[in-house]
């Protein structure tokens, strides 16, 4: 059921915010046109973030969270099992594909997860978030099949995210639209191996497993 309550403004500021850089991308997008599309003053926005930085993935954020709030509710109403998760899963990609503009800017910021930074530590917060919350949403909807998923929930969503990273990587390489077209075939692929080995079926649950050391 649709909340009846109207947007407070910092909700406004966000969509406002994931519309424009969706749209003109991060060099594109100002401060003022997102306060013009959310109808806030400029220095209300200002005050509420330092920079498009903030303010970008304070919107990513903000769409995650609404996801997850989306799954949470669907399971409560009994819509779990796999195609709930593929839904779930298209929303996540459309999330992301509506920011392709701010895609090259999102490659750049994640690469800097590992400064020492308040930059670097507002990072590594939404990681740690989302991660979370995937996690979360998982086992909303498999509440009924947790023992037959094919991951524990903690490292599917592990998963799911690193793909998703992936697949805005090549986002920010796109050019052309033949180029965007085989990302969306990307993601239709992903889409069809979490559909087909989601759940274990009959072979085994993958064990724990020990972390694999990286040469690098």
């Amino acid at each position: 059921m649709a909340d009846p309550r109207p947007p407070s403004s910092a909700d406004r500021v966000l969509r406002a915010a994931a519309r424009i850089f969706g749209r003109a991308g991060y060099s594109g997008a100002t401060l003022a046109a997102v306060a013009r599309e959310a109808g806030v003053s400029p220095g209300l926005l200002r005050r509420s973030f330092d920079s498009k930085a903030e303010l970008l993935l304070s919107a990513q954020r903000a769409t995650f969270r609404q996801l997850h709030q989306r799954i949470v509710e669907r399971a409560r109403h009994g819509e779990r099992g796999l195609d709930s998760a593929l839904d779930a899963l298209d929303g996540m990609w459309g999330s992301v594909r509506e920011l392709r503009a701010g895609a090259p800017f999102l490659v750049e910021l994640l690469s800097l997860a590992d400064r020492d930074d308040p930059t670097g530590e507002r990072l590594r917060t939404f990681f740690h978030e989302s991660t979370t919350l995937l996690e979360d949403g998982i086992r909303h909807t498999f509440a009924d099949d947790l023992g037959a998923l094919a991951l524990p929930p903690g490292r599917m969503a592990v998963v799911i995210r690193v793909l998703l990273q992936g697949l805005v990587v090549e986002l920010a390489r796109a050019r052309t639209p033949e180029d965007f077209a085989a990302i969306d075939q990307s993601y239709s692929d992903m889409r069809e191996l979490f559909r087909r080995f989601v759940l274990a079926q009959d072979t085994e649950p993958l064990p724990a497993a020990e972390p694999i050391p990286l040469p690098w």
